[in-house]
């Protein structure tokens, strides 16, 4: 008679996490944990009405062996009836390539592999995994080995939502709790056949080297070390879910989402405790980048670091992630690195007027009148900035242009001139912003700072008609 624990273990999982009904696209190596879950599944399949396909990714990494393995689980899952999808990576190349080592190239290109197949149908189907007891336990003791946290104490969970790159995907992995004792015996007695993994027996690889090396050391102190690891990485995610539905409650009142980040509100933050102020930024970061493996805890310190330092100072993350404190908040975004978007100090655009003038960044709109909406301050409206200078002005020669080093400014109210970058800092504009802020210039010098001043000689007079100049940005 078949063992019935490991089906039982993986249906009751499916079951708890409202995974029947649901396509279920299965990760299957050849091996026995990820066969055995397939059979589990498939044999169920009409019971939990699981719509299933297969997946099997060949990483090149074992020549002729590897591609061996893909014609097993094609064969196998075909003569069943069951759609299989192969896919193959050449990953020595991949790590060489990003400069990271051969596991973290392999099982990234492993979750790419499933995240782009999973989003080319409808993004309903569930990754399953078919990661056991000893994996997660591997698993706990490898981010403790590289410095972990909460986050990293819980090891892997039976069901999560993963980014990779900028795909989402629910991963479900039901056989957290099996034993690879029980799944030996399950394939054994079904009869179903797999493919042993040669490089499983090298350690060389971090992961093969704390299964066949570190545990079997450890257990010299206790025979129970897995069980009590295990039991460490259940009472971590109690705490972790607890911490986190504490953030998720915070988080509005202290995030704003823009186009290319998320700025968080310094005055909220710093009244934070400081196990809420580590996870908020590593939320924050994780949306940021977008792939929570790409973030460490060194980076998250180094997130902290800069928060609750002096404005202006900068950081770099993964993912060509920049971090930014300003006066009143914490710029978290993609920084740019792409030279076309940088202006050419010495360039300048006429500015026709009346008229409409059109930039790489910007629709100019000029026009004569009186308008006393916005006579003496600039005025910003959904991302639409108008500001009013002295009519005269309109009777000669004005241009669009970027800040110069030692570019000289009059703001209004003030009888002297100040440096242009003086004036940035006293008003306090991010340091990243000023050199995207339009100057509408004349022969005379800098009109406008536009969107935050206007020179005292070119300020209009509230009996006279102005001239109105008004920048609606080219994406809006």
């Amino acid at each position: 008679m078949k063992p019935i624990s490991l089906e039982k273990t993986i249906l009751t999982a499916a079951n708890n996490h409202s995974v029947t009904g649901k396509r279920l696209s299965i990760a299957v190596s050849g091996g026995p944990d990820s066969m055995a879950m397939a059979h589990a599944l498939i044999a169920n399949q009409k019971e939990m009405d699981f719509d299933i396909e297969i997946l099997h990714f060949n990483h090149q990494i074992r020549g002729e062996d590897a591609k061996s393995d893909a014609r097993f689980v094609q064969t196998y899952f075909d003569s069943l009836g069951i759609p299989t999808f192969v896919s193959e990576k050449n990953v020595i190349k991949l790590s060489k390539q990003r400069r990271i080592s051969l596991e973290t190239a392999a099982r990234s290109a492993r979750y790419e592999f499933f995240a782009n197949h999973i989003n080319k149908k409808d993004n309903k189907s569930a990754l399953v995994l078919g990661h056991n007891f000893e994996d997660q336990v591997e698993t706990i003791l490898m981010h403790i080995i590289r410095g972990s946290g909460l986050n990293g104490l819980q090891g892997m969970t039976e069901m999560s939502h993963q980014i990779i790159g900028t795909l989402g995907i629910d991963i479900f992995r039901p056989m957290l709790s099996l034993n690879r004792s029980t799944i030996l015996k399950y394939c054994s007695a079904n009869n179903i056949p797999w493919r042993s993994d040669q490089t499983n027996t090298s350690t060389e690889y971090t992961r093969n080297s704390i299964r066949l090396e570190l545990l079997p050391f450890l257990e010299k102190y206790n025979s129970g070390i897995l069980r009590s690891i295990d039991k460490l990485g259940h009472s971590a995610k109690r705490d972790y879910d607890y911490i986190q539905a504490q953030v998720e409650q915070l988080w509005p009142s202290l995030a704003n989402i823009i186009d290319d980040g998320i700025k968080i509100k310094i005055d909220r933050f710093t009244k934070l405790h400081p196990s809420l102020k580590w996870r908020v930024l590593q939320k924050a970061a994780q949306t940021a980048i977008g792939n929570q493996q790409d973030l460490s805890y060194k980076h998250v310190e180094a997130m902290l670091d800069i928060a609750e330092g002096t404005t202006g100072r900068s950081l770099n993350l993964p993912g060509n992630i920049i971090v930014r404190k300003n006066y009143e908040e914490l710029l978290i975004s993609r920084s740019i690195n792409d030279q076309s978007n940088i202006t050419n100090v010495n360039e300048k655009t006429l500015i026709k007027i009346p008229g409409a003038t059109f930039t790489d960044r910007w629709k100019i709109s000029a026009s004569l009148g009186n308008d006393p909406d916005f006579l003496h301050n600039a005025n910003i409206h959904k991302n639409i900035i108008s500001t009013s200078l002295n009519i005269n002005l309109g009777n000669e020669p004005l241009w669009v242009r970027y800040r110069n080093p030692g570019d000289i400014f009059q703001p209004s109210g003030m009888t002297n001139s100040k440096k242009l970058q003086d004036f940035m800092v006293d008003s306090k504009i991010p340091r990243q912003d000023r050199d995207s802020i339009p100057l509408i210039v004349s022969n005379k010098g800098i009109a406008a700072v536009v969107g935050w001043r206007i020179a005292e000689w070119a300020t209009p007079s509230k009996y006279d008609d102005s001239l109105r100049i008004v920048f609606n940005p080219n994406n809006s």
